[in-house]
């Protein structure tokens, strides 16, 4: 999805803008938020159904006989549903009831999807801002480590030899 996007804006990965910043250029929603808005939109389908089809016997179901796997629970639908329902800021207890309207259900799906890319967008800068400002207050190079020939600081020993190499002078003289 980011790659066509990147190849339809013409925006190579030398130019250095973050996945955000083409999902605005593109005016569209990230693939989480689509996946999340069309599993909201199926569970809401499936409410409307008659009770005689299959994939609501199937949502509203429980199994009589069976093991529990072991190592934990694989997720089921209604799982991943009702954390797509909480980012979409839509009560987990009520919304079988919305989703019987479906003119209001689609109003508060759309709602949703946008205040939820709007929030995954403004978590991804932030998060981007602390991992850039982390990488600028790490240490200096210590001056433990200084080529003779140019001055440049290196943290460590092997960073001054391999610097070392690219200087001409054969009497490049290295601290021992």
């Amino acid at each position: 999805h980011m790659n066509c996007l990147r190849k339809l804006l013409k925006i190579s990965w030398q130019d250095k803008v973050p996945d955000t910043e083409v999902l605005s250029r593109a005016d569209l929603p990230s693939v989480h938020t689509l996946l999340r808005k069309a599993q909201v939109r199926w569970a809401g389908h499936l409410v409307r159904m008659p009770d005689t089809r299959l994939p609501k016997r199937l949502f509203y179901g429980e199994l009589v006989e069976g093991k529990r796997s072991h190592g934990g629970q694989r997720k089921r639908f209604k799982d991943t549903l009702k954390t797509a329902l909480k980012s979409f800021g839509i009560n987990s207890n009520t919304w079988e009831t919305v989703a019987l309207d479906r003119p209001t259900w689609r109003c508060c799906t759309s709602q949703g999807a946008t205040s939820y890319e709007q929030s995954r967008t403004v978590e991804a800068q932030w998060k981007r801002e602390l991992r850039k400002s982390r990488a600028n207050t790490l240490p200096s190079a210590t001056a433990n480590h200084m080529c003779p020939t140019c001055g440049r600081a290196f943290r460590g020993r092997i960073g001054l030899i391999s610097h070392s190499r690219t200087h001409p002078t054969p009497s490049s003289s290295l601290p021992m």
